[in-house]
Order: structure tokens, then sequence, then C-alpha cells
């Protein structure tokens, strides 16, 4: 297992009921840990086990939720 930390830039949201929204829909994904989307800085931080998702899994997740999203390559 390898656990990291990944930021990725989320467009659209626009009150903390966008980022509960995100948080409910990454937070489902299998081998996520934690996610923390932020609406004023438009960033969303995932802890994740990338040997079971990766970060074109969690855009994806981001995108049906109805935002935008690409990985912050740090």
């Amino acid at each position: 297992m390898a656990i990291v930390t990944r930021r990725f830039e989320t467009t659209g949201m626009h009150c903390p009921s966008c980022s509960m929204l995100i948080q409910m829909d990454v937070g489902d994904l299998t081998g996520v840990e934690s996610v923390s989307a932020d609406h004023r800085t438009g960033n969303t931080l995932v802890t994740y086990d990338d040997e079971r998702v990766g970060p074109a899994d969690i855009v994806d997740a981001i995108m049906k939720a109805g935002y935008g999203a690409t990985l912050i390559e740090d």
C-alpha cells in the first residue's frame, strides 16, 4: 500500500454544499482515505492508496459531480 496526498484544481465550486458534494463523491471511491474540498481556494486535497485508485479516477469522480478538475503537479 502506498498512501499519497495530491491536490486537484477544482472549478465550479461556489459554496460549502459544492465542497460537501465533491467530498462525498470522491470519498466513495475505493482506496480514498480522506477528501477536503475548499470552495474558497478551488482546491481539493485527496489522500488515497495509489495502488487502488489513481488521479484519473479522482478527476472523473469530481467531473461526474458536475465540476471541473485537474491534478496539480507539485
